[in-house]
């Protein structure tokens, strides 16, 4: 593994985040579902989501960070994480084969916004749940945001209702924090 890719999972791994538990209040997990995590990076949704669910797609654009991922799944005894390198606007799964997809931290970077949505909308079954965690935009934010009613807004666009907005009562550092949760109509 290149010192690049170490040092991204560091960076990863060090970011005080949600637990699982926090993560799980939002989601109606049932253990025959799939799901997406989209921009999975070092596993930190998919690890915990998979011991409570039949399949979970990580997706992400890192080759060797995936493999990082499968070795740490590997070494915790978890078999249902399916790796999957592709770009968010051309994800590779069938239309409606996923129950729940969620983006943690990963959709501010990405434009345009709305292919990404209507990907994930795509892979969605009929009333999935996606749920999308972010980092509110603010006038001293440093790098690329999208602010929570933007994303409300791209989202609805894309065809989710049922929205729901919380400020999470953490921060990524310093930035405040949104976590959306959406049904596909």
């Amino acid at each position: 593994m290149n010192e690049k890719v170490k040092r991204k999972i560091s960076n990863l791994e060090n970011i005080d985040r949600f637990s699982a538990e926090e993560l799980f209040q939002y989601l109606p997990l049932n253990h025959s579902d799939v799901v997406l995590d989209i921009g999975a990076g070092a596993g930190y949704v998919a690890l915990p989501i998979a011991e409570r669910v039949d399949l979970v797609y990580a997706l992400d654009l890192d080759e060797e960070i995936l493999n990082y991922l499968q070795l740490t799944a590997e070494k915790r005894g978890i078999t249902n994480i399916q790796p999957v390198i592709a770009n968010f606007k051309d994800i590779p799964l069938a239309d409606e084969q996923v129950d729940i997809a969620i983006a943690s931290i990963s959709l501010h970077e990405v434009k345009p916004l709305s292919a990404v949505l209507e990907e994930i909308k795509r892979t969605l079954k009929a009333r999935g749940t996606f749920l999308c965690i972010d980092i509110e935009k603010t006038a001293d934010a440093r790098g690329p945001r999208v602010s929570s009613g933007d994303m409300m807004k791209a989202m609805e666009n894309a065809g989710f209702s049922d929205m729901k907005m919380t400020v999470s009562p953490r921060k990524l550092g310093s930035e405040p924090v949104y976590i959306i949760r959406a049904v596909k109509k």
